[in-house]
């Protein structure tokens, strides 16, 4: 619960990308939020992770197991979506922030997370949720119908 931020008060992309590592700084799984800021600027910069659903998956291109605690997943959701990037014209609104520590958990975490925004009806019921146990009670009641 403590790892979801609701509303999350950021309204551009970098300020996004700014506040959502402090965040998980001062919740004491970022050791270095500077560098997995540029790491995630830079992935961006690539290929957004921004998809036309609304959603984000920031993350850096290769896992940075020296600057974190321990493999961790951050979300935020914005009152109003800001523009992110894609190239969609739609806004993002809902940033999942995925910091691993190494490859392989990082591509089961993005797999399993896939899984669970593909489900019907999971965005629209996310976005309608104001507490962050309510959306984890939602997130784990999809991740029970993933086979």
């Amino acid at each position: 619960q403590d790892a979801i931020m609701i509303p999350f008060p950021a309204k551009t992309a970098d300020s996004a990308i700014r506040k959502i590592t402090a965040f998980a700084t001062d919740l004491g799984k970022l050791w270095v939020p500077e560098e997995m800021a540029a790491a995630i600027r830079k992935r961006e910069e690539m290929t957004s992770t921004a998809m036309e659903n609304g959603v984000a998956l920031l993350h850096p291109r290769r896992p940075m197991p020296d600057i974190i605690a321990e493999t961790f997943l951050v979300l935020g959701i914005t009152p109003r979506g800001i523009p992110f990037g894609g190239g969609f014209n739609n806004l993002t609104d809902v940033f999942f922030m995925i910091c691993c520590t190494n490859d392989r958990i990082h591509l089961r975490i993005l797999t399993r997370l896939g899984r669970i925004l593909g489900q019907p009806n999971f965005l629209d019921q996310l976005r309608e949720l104001e507490s962050p146990s309510d959306i984890i009670n939602l997130i784990a009641e999809a991740e029970k119908r993933i086979k």
